[in-house]
């Protein structure tokens, strides 16, 4: 405990109430922690960190739309970047003025008429007019200052414009492309419903096709052909924009083999990534843990726990329990069998393997106490009654005035620490660390334990005393864990009234938010507890966006963001307490 002087506690008395009286409302100080001063641990069998530097990793790059990714979903299109302000004035026969927002459009002589033109990202036009359904836009496109302009339609959905909708005069007669505007010698052969979430609308039959539009799912659309090796549809959207689409995404009232071929194919249908692997994941804190495959299958509830943490080799699961005969590490088989208790600790939680799979370490309770937060850290009525002179209140100068031992609030405080064991429960031993420490999380490779304390995110050296560095200054962290080469270092984190999940590199350096809240929103959204796949291709993550917790997964570089297996997981109800929680472990 801190030791307390009057002139002290007054000052910090004094500064508290300043802060009150501007509206800062700062957050109590942790007391400090009294040391465990652990014996020299014995040097554990694994190899020791040479000293390299890693190169600069380089910013992810802009995710290229892909036909389909994992589990049928289609990414977003790539939106060109815009002017923040545009032109001074419209030129003096239009109403507005407007950009290409998608990668590549068709300029057309009349709505989901015969295209005249291609428009590229950016590509700034005149607007003249919109169709009776305002789902197009008439406009005039200027391909060079030496070139004459060019005057036709557009999709309004593919274009960034600067004037009020209600505001554009109508012009032309309602078209209905769909029905009356295939390709010249084609006619329509049957429907299909997207099946993808989001699938890529393409100029040609193949990936090296220019990417026209996108399609959602459930969205209806004509066909008219297909194409050599079957695997792209010719098809008319609603609109009356004709392109090509990949099958696999596109459920057919008639068979892909009946429709006429009108095209010879340029690439082939892409295959999904589909994840790999074993998860490990608890529906709530102290709640049910599950095992699934990565692919979605194989669901199976295993028993009731904390943390759950695959071994390596992902074959066993560790976990915590609180109760019963008393708080215990735990490891059961991935198939269910096979529970024991491995030692039992107060209050352990987070287990964390080695990468040889034969040890674990975890958090446990050093010491369990009440106190007073104070102004000067955690405190006793005594030690409070001993600065008051021996009385239960003292008055101070204005503006502080009578202050007494109830104004401030008793707390619940755990001093924590780390412990490592063998899975016998023997060889057991204390880890170098000097403050609270939260959420451990071995290096794949190296002796090292990633770890949260007060401060924020440290690491600390399991083969020698060296004190625990601290490499993320940062409060208000979820637990933290490595990818699987080391490189990164993936945690929530709260950023104003939401959680986002961040990468940071191994020193603690070059933060990027990975996942980000919605512009326009009427509550605080908030994704947590990343777990980054065996591969590295992907993260795991629970997020509450859709107004319930759900898992999701997203790519590594934080695009493609999607649900994971809702279909498997539609019966089990997530919860999470923006504690430090490991939710789920991905081997």
């Amino acid at each position: 405990m801190k030791t307390f002087s009057r002139r002290g506690l007054l000052l910090l008395l004094l500064l508290a109430v300043a802060l009150t009286a501007i509206g800062c409302g700062a957050q109590p100080k942790t007391p400090a922690i009294p040391t465990r001063i652990p014996p020299p641990p014995t040097a554990l069998p694994i190899p020791k960190r040479p000293q390299v530097t890693l190169p600069t990793p380089v910013a992810p790059a802009t995710e290229q739309p892909a036909d389909a990714g994992p589990s049928g979903n289609a990414s977003t299109i790539t939106e060109a970047p815009l002017e923040e302000a545009p032109p001074a004035a419209p030129a003096p026969d239009s109403v507005g003025w407007a950009y290409v927002k998608v990668l590549q459009t068709r300029l057309r002589a009349e709505p989901a008429g015969k295209a005249i033109a291609t428009l590229s990202a950016g590509e700034r036009l005149d607007v003249l007019g919109a169709s009776p359904d305002r789902v197009w836009l008439k406009v005039r496109y200027t391909p060079a200052p030496e070139k004459a302009p060019q005057t036709g339609w557009v999709l309004a959905s593919q274009l960034q414009y600067y004037v009020d909708m209600a505001d554009i005069p109508v012009v032309g007669e309602m078209v209905d492309g769909a029905d009356e505007n295939p390709a010249p010698g084609e006619e329509i052969r049957g429907e299909a419903t997207v099946t993808a979430r989001r699938l890529n609308f393409r100029a040609g039959p193949g990936v090296d096709q220019p990417i026209i539009g996108a399609l959602t799912s459930g969205e209806t659309v004509k066909l008219l052909g297909r194409s050599d090796n079957g695997q792209w549809l010719k098809i008319v959207t609603g609109h009356g924009e004709i392109g090509w689409a990949a099958a696999p995404w596109l459920k057919s009232d008639v068979a892909v083999e009946d429709l006429p071929v009108v095209e010879k194919a340029t690439t082939g249908v892409p295959k999904p990534t589909v994840p790999k692997g074993r998860i490990a994941f608890q529906d709530r804190p102290g709640g049910n843990i599950y095992v699934m495959n990565a692919d979605g299958t194989g669901l199976k509830k295993l028993t009731t726990g904390l943390d759950p943490a695959l071994s390596p080799d992902g074959q066993r699961i560790a976990f915590t329990r609180w109760g019963g005969n008393g708080d215990t590490v735990r490891v059961i088989n991935a198939d269910g069998s096979g529970e024991r208790a491995v030692i039992t600790v107060d209050k352990p939680r987070s287990p964390t393997w080695t990468p040889d799979g034969n040890r674990l370490i975890y958090e446990y309770v050093v010491k369990d106490t009440y106190c007073r937060d104070t102004p000067l850290g955690c405190a006793t009525d005594e030690q409070i009654r001993k600065e008051f002179n021996g009385n239960d209140c003292w008055t101070y100068p204005d503006p502080i005035g009578t202050k007494c031992i109830w104004d401030f609030p008793v707390v619940h405080f755990f001093i924590t620490s780390l412990e490592t064991a063998s899975l016998n429960g023997g060889d057991v031993r204390n880890l170098p660390t000097n403050k609270v420490v939260y959420a451990p999380r071995h290096h794949p490779v190296y002796p090292e334990v990633l770890h949260l304390t007060r401060d924020g995110i440290a690491v600390a050296y399991v083969q020698d005393n060296r004190p625990p560095k601290l490499l993320v200054a940062y409060g208000n962290l979820g637990a933290p864990v490595y990818s699987p080469d080391g490189r990164y270092i993936y945690v929530s984190r709260k950023d104003g009234d939401n959680w986002n999940i961040w990468r940071y590199n191994n020193d603690g350096t070059g933060p990027v938010a990975l996942t980000q809240p919605p512009l326009l929103r009427d509550r605080a959204i908030n994704n947590v507890a990343p777990a980054p796949s065996p591969d590295g291709k992907f993260i795991l993550f629970l997020t509450d966006r859709t107004g319930q917790w759900e898992l999701w997964i997203m790519n590594s570089d934080g695009s493609n963001q999607r649900p994971f297996a809702r279909q498997a997981l539609a019966g089990i109800d997530f919860d999470f307490d923006f504690g430090r929680a490991r939710m789920m472990d991905w081997r």
